[in-house]
């Protein structure tokens, strides 16, 4: 297993609208996603962050899903007329080596 983060430093004003991409566009496109084990998005509002974290079956996983995930959202965007939302801060990629 494999487990990728993002993490997003983020102003006051742009913190609930990263919430709600992450609710209604993020989790829609990718729920359900093949070789997706679990997905888990929290927020810090009082630092101003938030980050995403999934846990994928293998490393090949993510690369094979991830670019249909986001033409998915940034197709609903633009029906939407939203922009384009901003890319994470850091990110990053572990080998999970233990389970509880």
């Amino acid at each position: 297993m494999f487990l990728t983060w993002a993490e997003f430093d983020e102003a006051p004003e742009a913190l609930q609208e990263g919430v709600r991409h992450i609710t209604e566009e993020v989790v829609p496109a990718i729920k359900g996603a093949e070789g997706l084990i679990a997905g888990y998005w929290a927020v810090d509002r009082e630092n101003g962050k938030r980050m995403g974290v999934l846990i994928w079956k293998d490393a090949d996983a993510p690369g094979a899903v991830m670019p249909g995930v986001s033409a998915k959202i940034k197709a609903q965007r633009e029906a939407a007329g939203r922009g384009t939302q901003p890319g994470p801060d850091r990110t990053g990629r572990y080998e999970v080596v233990a389970k509880v």
